[in-house]
């Protein structure tokens, strides 16, 4: 549900889109993207329908390896995946308890300043945000009743590779559908705006990043016989929705007219890999992927019965996922016929500084985020028909801790991952049949936020701190607000929260080779 705050009113939208197929050969006229619909669920689940886990980047993946690193395409074996991946998120968000003190008095609305200005922001008193305001009005939004977090997720994972001339040249596609909706976006504030609405903190890099379809197709060639490079693209998605509203009385919001227009605009976000072999022991390879995300403008335009006409628009960015570079290297410890052994490993270094969140907005300078280097490790098994594999992985939050006004949540992350197939002849083709297993421990920590120092003046000096939404000098009709004293805030994450959890999954998948 996408949510926009405008001239004091609350509206809420839901926005699900809806994307067709487009060809390969579109792809290069397409090469100039500006927005692009991200693949966060790619790179938390790992190289799925295969041998690539969570070294994809560095090994053999089979169709994932068109995301990951088409480079190695050339070494898949062709044909068609299909598999099944389950994913579920069991994270926890608990606030701290709150003082009386800290609440938002009744008769907030009407607070202004001694001189008439209106306060920094428009607080609902707190007794009313918890317990709703009767039959003919706000429904109870208690704080952390409607947080997010714990939920399952089924979707079905489509592979396809196709080679040409002699393996030269290989063709592949990569896509994770949900079963629940083909695309979903939601937006919260990370702040006390989050009021209006849920009255939550939500976990910031899940939810509903894992409903974004991810779709990837690309090519891969060789250059030598060591050398292959490759190129791929996801499936770009921009979205503009305009309502235009007629409202006759203010007064009788029952009749109101709206009409809408949308439009959705399909692009690409290319990647490029490079895999190169200077012996049949030893494997280098090398990524980078391009800035990704699902941008949805909005815009409104309101008719009143007098003619006056006014509009307001804005913009979400779903699904964001920045400039991601990796290195990684395989290793064979033994090989010998039809077995081998091989240690791999990957780093992925991602720019997580230039994070945009759901509302189109970045973190203040104070608490700017900070890029990350992620190392993968594991081993890769050959037995005849039979292929198994081990990785781990541990991603460090990009988020500090959340000690001021804003309360993007997420977590160091441990990660692990097994996984094992069999190969088969059935009817003159050759099958593999196989399964993967993933889970990430969601390192626990607790957040405590700064006290925010109140001034006699109302005004607010502390931009990065939790905002005192009814300031020392607040006023209704030139009288002083009862319980003003201090910090008054609805920020839902004040006076502190902890979070941990987990996620965990897997997937079973059928590959099918002439």
């Amino acid at each position: 549900m996408s949510r926009i705050m405008l001239n004091s009113s609350s509206i809420r939208r839901r926005a699900v889109v809806s994307l067709a197929a487009i060809p390969l050969v579109s792809a290069a006229l397409a090469f100039t993207a500006r927005s692009s619909s991200a693949s966060p669920l790619f790179e938390l689940a790992g190289g799925q329908g295969g041998q690539g886990g969570f070294n994809s980047r560095s090994t053999q993946a089979g169709a994932a390896s068109t995301y990951f690193n088409p480079a190695m395409l050339v070494e898949a074996d062709p044909g068609i995946t299909l598999g099944l991946v389950v994913l579920s998120t069991q994270i926890g968000i608990r606030v701290g308890g709150r003082s009386p003190a800290n609440d938002v008095p009744v008769g907030a609305e009407n607070a202004q300043h001694p001189d008439g200005s209106h306060l920094d922001t428009s607080p609902i008193a707190t007794s009313q945000l918890q317990n709703g305001v009767g039959s003919d009005g706000m429904a109870a939004r208690p704080r952390q009743g409607a947080g997010s977090g714990k939920q399952t997720f089924v979707y079905q994972m489509i592979g396809l590779v196709q080679p040409f001339f002699d393996k030269r040249l290989v063709v592949g596609l990569y896509a994770l559908v949900p079963y629940s909706q083909f695309t979903g976006a939601s937006a919260f504030f990370s702040d006390e705006r989050e009021q209006y609405f849920t009255n939550s903190l939500h976990p910031e890099m899940y939810a509903d990043r894992m409903t974004a379809t991810s779709l990837a197709f690309g090519v891969g060639g060789k250059v030598t016989d060591q050398l292959s490079i490759g190129l791929s693209f996801t499936l770009s998605l921009k979205t503009g929705a305009t309502t235009p509203t007629y409202l006759a009385d203010a007064g009788r919001f029952q009749n109101i007219l709206v009409d809408s227009k949308v439009e959705v605009n399909a692009k690409v976000s290319p990647h490029i890999g490079f895999s190169y072999r200077p012996s049949d022991r030893l494997h280098f390879t090398g990524t980078v992927h391009t800035p990704q995300k699902l941008q949805i403008d909005t815009k409104f335009t309101f008719l009143l019965a007098n003619g006056v006409e006014q509009a307001a628009g804005v913009s979400f960015v779903h699904a964001y996922l920045p400039w991601q570079v990796a290195l990684g290297s395989e290793v064979a410890l033994f090989k010998e016929d039809d077995k081998s052994v091989s240690l791999v490993g990957t780093a992925l270094y991602a720019r997580w500084s230039d994070y945009i969140d759901r509302h189109g907005e970045r973190a203040i300078d104070e608490y700017a985020w900070s890029d990350t280097l992620t190392p993968s490790l594991g081993a890769r098994i050959i037995s005849g028909k039979i292929r198994g594999n081990f990785d781990l992985s541990y991603q460090r939050t990009p988020i500090p801790k959340q000690t001021g006004r804003t309360n993007y949540v997420d977590n160091d992350r441990l990660g692990a991952t097994v996984g094992a197939d069999y190969g088969f002849d059935l009817l003159g083709a050759k099958m593999r049949v196989g399964m993967q297993m993933l889970a990430y421990r969601l390192i626990p920590q607790t957040t405590q936020k700064l006290k925010t120092p109140t001034e006699a003046d109302g005004q607010n000096h502390y931009a990065s701190l939790v905002r005192d939404e009814m300031p020392d000098d607040a006023v209704v009709g030139g009288k002083p607000v009862a319980g003003r004293e201090g910090l008054q805030t609805n920020n839902p994450g004040y006076p502190g929260f902890s979070s941990s959890g987990w996620v965990w999954g897997g997937g079973l998948y059928l590959s099918v080779s002439p």
